[in-house]
């Protein structure tokens, strides 16, 4: 319930606002894709960025875990309609 409700809070965005949230949420998993060598693991970039977002820890967290859910991506990766 919680992701449908936060996909469905996420696709009410302005535009701008949604492309921004989607571009940066992914590069934020491609950096965490990479923590064995960066050390920015999904708890850490969420120390960081939760504060700064504005976004309470557990929400940017659940954000990031279920990316392809809330932006709607299908298997290749690309943003469905």
């Amino acid at each position: 319930d919680r992701v449908h409700e936060l996909g469905r809070l996420v696709s009410e965005l302005p535009l701008a606002n949604y492309t921004l949230l989607r571009a940066l949420t992914a590069h934020l998993i491609r950096i965490v894709q990479k923590a064995s060598t960066n050390k920015m693991t999904l708890r850490n970039i969420g120390i960081v960025f939760s504060p700064s977002l504005g976004i309470p820890v557990g929400v940017f967290s659940l954000l990031m875990v279920e990316f392809e859910y809330i932006f709607w991506v299908n298997d290749s990766g690309a943003p469905e309609p």
